[in-house]
């Protein structure tokens, strides 16, 4: 069984929070629960219910499993569609060929 890493947890809702430039008050009353809260899920002190942690992806527009465990092979996929979906159209095929040179940098330096 894995262990929830509560503090990382938190600053992934935070750093979507801050994406989305909404305040910690704002998201309170999007979900329906305090500001003091939210900082509490934030800063990692507070361990919140399934149906928060629902509430507050939904309300951040991210998926339950990169809060939880933020990204990795399982949701990568997802995690790029999102950046690319963010990126206004006349910028998303430099976004593609920043990639792929990235990718390739890799690919040389090994």
């Amino acid at each position: 069984m894995k262990n929830i890493n509560y503090k990382e947890m938190g600053e992934r809702i935070k750093e979507g929070r801050v994406r989305l430039k909404i305040t910690q008050e704002k998201l309170s009353e999007l979900i329906e629960v305090s500001p003091s809260y939210i900082s509490e899920i934030e800063r990692g002190s507070s361990i919140c219910s399934l149906a928060v942690l629902v509430n507050i992806a939904e309300a951040l527009n991210l998926d339950i499993e990169t809060l939880v465990n933020g990204t990795n092979k399982n949701n990568i996929d997802t995690t790029f569609s999102k950046i690319l979906d963010e990126i206004p159209e006349i910028y998303k095929n430099k976004y593609i060929e920043i990639c792929i040179n990235i990718s390739n940098c890799f690919k040389t330096s090994i």
